[in-house]
């Protein structure tokens, strides 16, 4: 997760249980990459694709403008909800391969073991769903552009194709964040993570009355984006309603795209400015820095319940990563960093996003201000996690290239 933050959304969707049945991989069903999925379909007679989503998902018609996001060529809809109801129908296709997908690998491994549960010997369950599917790059998926389609009017755009597009500055760049999210203003700290060079901010709330002055650019190439998704489609839709021509969405948002590039890359460093004072890493740079950094400080910001896996809320009992320290408060963070130099490097995470735990007013730290206060106290090497613990976790078993997370993860026993 890749986060993401939706990701998050559907997990909790989807019972408190839900990642629990990532242990069943390779056991009851088969859990498979895109590269693997692409051969199996290939060498598959009469292979049968199982989109178990919502009509409306499968149809990209659903109220949800971000859940709008394609499907497979040639996948019957079944959705999770009414698999028992079609059960007998299903049973056709028993002795035959099923590569059953949703949208990010929850629903389509519950299916995929009910199936197996049900006597269905070859069940597939494709790692990541149709979110992993607008993410990766075609090297990744090679079969995708035979295989995708979608009725959406304009084009989702993964962070690879995204950083390509931005990077040719005859190109049209469109911010619709708020205003004071683009200036890095915001009252809420995990908002503040910079922007686009060259970005037009053009403000949600004020869209529509703005694209009089956007037809200059109606024959150009245009990238919209927003912090996650959905107000980048809305916009997109709009701009291609009044008859522009190339519009594309920055999918799954500005945060996803970030966290695709490490801190150090030349995308970070040549096409993004504003970016806030400390590091907002993703997954694999996390994975680095545990992994190689062994002096380094993992300051795990949830509450003592969650770190012991004894949440209510079973869905957040995640284990947590190797060698965290629970912090309960920002000052005992602080008082345990003071005697260490400035320059040493902290890992500092949450739940889940940081901008979306603020967002949902989840009570709990806003690690994103920690951060900053740290960095402008003097701490040099402040890393946050921004998509939370919820995202290596997810990753660890959906992202083909970031599945060592499960390296720096720990205490999870029983759980995935």
């Amino acid at each position: 997760m890749t986060r993401s933050s939706f990701a998050f959304l559907l997990l909790v969707c989807f019972t408190a249980n839900a990642q629990q049945l990532w242990r069943y991989d390779n056991t009851n069903y088969k859990a498979i990459y895109f590269k693997e999925a692409c051969d199996l379909i290939a060498k598959t007679p009469g292979l049968v694709l199982l989109d178990v989503r919502s009509p409306g998902e499968y149809a990209d018609t659903s109220q949800f403008i971000a859940s709008r996001i394609g499907r497979l060529k040639g996948a019957i809809n079944v959705s999770i909800d009414s698999v028992q109801q079609h059960y007998n129908d299903l049973l056709a296709y028993k002795n035959r391969t099923i590569l059953v997908y949703c949208s990010h690998s929850f629903r389509s491994r519950r299916v995929s073991k009910f199936l197996a549960d049900s006597g269905f010997t070859k069940v597939y369950s494709l790692n990541g769903g149709m979110t992993e599917v607008d993410r990766e790059p075609d090297a990744s998926f090679p079969c995708k552009a035979s295989l995708y389609t979608t009725s959406v009017p304009y084009k989702l755009m993964g962070p690879e194709d995204a950083a390509a597009f931005i990077g040719d500055k005859n190109n049209i760049v469109v911010d619709v964040r708020s205003q004071a999210q683009y200036d890095g203003k915001d009252s809420i700290a995990a908002n503040n993570i910079g922007r686009v060079k060259g970005a037009i901010n053009v403000p949600k709330t004020t869209f529509d009355q703005s694209i009089p002055r956007l037809q200059k650019y109606k024959d150009k190439p245009i990238l919209v984006y927003d912090l996650y998704t959905a107000d980048a489609m809305t916009a997109a839709s709009k701009l291609k309603e009044a008859g522009f021509s190339n519009v594309a969405v920055l999918f799954d948002g500005f945060d996803t795209f970030l966290l695709n590039f490490r801190s150090s890359s030349k995308v970070r460093s040549e096409e993004i400015v504003g970016a806030p004072p400390y590091y907002l890493t993703g997954v694999r740079e996390a994975i680095d820095l545990v992994n190689n950094s062994p002096a380094s400080v993992v300051a795990d910001m949830r509450p003592k319940d969650q770190f012991g896996n004894k949440s209510d809320q079973t869905y957040l009992n995640l284990g947590h990563i190797k060698n965290a320290i629970n912090f309960a408060t920002p000052e005992q963070l602080e008082d345990y960093l003071k005697d260490k130099p400035r320059t040493t490097p902290v890992l500092i995470y949450g739940a889940q996003s940081a901008a979306m735990q603020q967002m949902n007013s989840t009570p709990a730290i806003d690690v994103a201000a920690v951060c900053k206060k740290l960095a402008l106290e003097g701490y040099t090497n402040i890393h946050l996690l921004y998509d939370g613990l919820f995202n290596v976790v997810w990753a660890s078993a959906n992202v083909e290239s970031q599945q060592d997370a499960k390296t720096i993860l720990t205490d999870h026993e029983g759980l995935y």
